[in-house]
């Protein structure tokens, strides 16, 4: 309490003399130091509510062209394919026969892609 109360004297003796006296450069140094640093935090705090409002516009102009880049739910109900009609009367074999006869016409023509030779493959 008294090393309190001697610094409350210091600070009360200082404040009043001018700037210029040695005895109290360690008092205006730290006041010096306090002030800059709530200005440094005034300024950061500032600085972050106007960067967080910057990026938050941002993000809204991209969601909004996103938005209109992409057809709403509606569009996209109506145009959406419907797999199960476009395979329903096609049997797993028929499919297995498919694939079976579409590497062969490509064996047969030579394209790349195919090996001619099944064993060359593994």
């Amino acid at each position: 309490m008294r090393q309190l109360e001697a610094w409350w004297a210091y600070a009360s003796k200082c404040a009043q003399l001018p700037a210029n006296v040695p005895a109290c450069d360690l008092f205006w140094n730290a006041i010096a130091i306090i002030s800059a640093t709530i200005l440094a935090l005034a300024a950061l705090y500032i600085a972050r509510a106007m960067l967080r409002r910057i990026l938050a516009a941002r993000a809204e102009i991209a969601r909004a062209a996103e938005r209109v880049r992409v057809a709403d739910a509606d569009t996209m109900a109506r145009y959406k394919a419907d797999i199960d009609r476009l395979h329903a009367g096609v049997a797993e074999e028929k499919i297995e026969e498919r694939i079976r006869q579409a590497l062969n016409g490509r064996k047969a023509e030579g394209r790349p892609g195919a090996s001619r030779d099944p064993e060359a493959r593994g």
